[in-house]
């Protein structure tokens, strides 16, 4: 008897708790995810619908204070954003919060990159690399509070680099040879830190693409033109020339 009591309470609770949490859109599909967002939002649901699958961004800095690094993508290249899909998308009844996950395969970013190390009380030191990396596998959420209206623009993206890229670095002289680490068992610190900067960015460009326009724009791309155009025109492939193959990236710790 005791142990049908203890059952029972357990179905119960499961239950409630299941009940906490509703799929409104079972199926992702994203006419129904943007009539749930403007709803809340105001978002306007007439978007895009498209993301050119390689489109430029003039500019974009990030940084890695684990390795006391600062970075500047010059002439980033974007490519295969238009193979992100929705994967996942809830509400919390009780604590009213909407969760948005991305999915994103193949990922490829490719720049001509400054790297900037800091030192304490000691001159800054730039080093000069172009890079071509692709991430098979990142996993981008994002929380939407119904106390800020679900809106995106004032959100955080958290992105979960599942599987660490493959990389072509090619240094621009012989000083940032020997000055980028070979070994890359931190790769996967300097990850998370790449991706605190681009989770939004990518995030953001895609759900005002596909599912509903929030009329911001990220303000670590370096000018409205490119948010403007990311999506218009084609891009032609650069033509870096290419030195020797390199495989490591980051800072020295």
């Amino acid at each position: 008897m005791a142990k049908e009591i203890v059952v029972v309470f357990l179905a119960v609770a499961f239950s409630a708790v299941q009940a906490e949490i509703i799929y409104p859109c079972p199926r992702l599909s994203h006419q129904c995810i943007s009539k749930v967002l403007a709803s809340n939002s105001g978002c306007d649901t007439n978007v895009m619908g498209f993301i050119a699958n390689q489109y430029n961004v003039s500019e974009f800095h990030f940084e890695t204070a684990y390795f006391n690094c600062s970075y500047i993508d010059r002439g980033l290249i974007v490519r295969n954003h238009d193979k992100c899909r929705i994967s996942r998308f809830f509400y919390n009844t009780v604590t009213k919060v909407a969760v948005l996950g991305m999915t994103c395969r193949n990922l490829e970013l490719e720049s001509d990159r400054v790297l900037i190390q800091h030192r304490t009380f000691q001159e800054d030191t730039s080093y000069n690399y172009h890079i071509h990396a692709t991430y098979p596998l990142i996993h981008i959420t994002v929380n939407l509070p119904k106390s800020t209206n679900m809106d995106l623009c004032t959100s955080h993206a958290f992105t979960d680099v599942v599987t660490l890229p493959i990389m072509h670095i090619d240094p621009k002289d012989y000083r940032t040879s020997r000055f980028l680490s070979k070994d890359l068992s931190l790769l996967d610190i300097y990850e998370r830190e790449n991706f605190y900067y681009r989770g939004f960015p990518i995030s953001f460009i895609f759900i005002s693409s596909y599912i509903c326009n929030y009329g911001c724009w990220p303000h670590i791309l370096s000018g409205r033109d490119d948010y403007e155009r990311y999506g218009r025109i084609p891009f032609p492939k650069p033509s870096y020339p290419r030195g020797r193959r390199y495989t490591r990236v980051g800072c020295n710790h």
